[in-house]
């Protein structure tokens, strides 16, 4: 039984094939995952990030972009971990909010 996620070979139209510049939140949350899954620290490893985001449900997976399906993936993986908690990541961002005058859902990752 194929999962929500696995969509090879299902007709999809035409491909983009523009070039689409990484966000800047994009970039830091893949340096992270590099950092978190590299060969010291084996924190997070693709695999993980994978069975993460293919938990998601099909609504949630859907309505995620690439990147931001890999950020939750990271997070739910680091509390599964107790490497963080919720209240600890709640706190560092309201935190920056805070140093940066951003509000929720405003200018970060969407």
């Amino acid at each position: 039984m194929r999962g929500y996620h696995d969509i090879g070979g299902d007709e999809a139209g035409c491909i983009p094939m523009e070039e689409l510049p990484w966000l800047h939140w994009e970039k830091q949350t893949e340096a992270v995952r590099n950092l978190l899954g590299d060969g010291t620290r084996r924190i997070v490893s693709l695999d993980e990030m994978r069975r993460g985001f293919e938990s998601f449900g099909a609504d949630k997976y859907k309505a995620l972009s690439f990147y931001r399906r890999r950020l939750e993936a990271m997070i739910d993986i680091l509390v599964e971990k107790n490497v963080i908690t919720r209240e600890e990541l709640d706190a560092a961002i309201a935190e920056q909010r805070e140093i940066w005058g951003s509000k929720p859902g405003e200018g970060s990752a969407a």
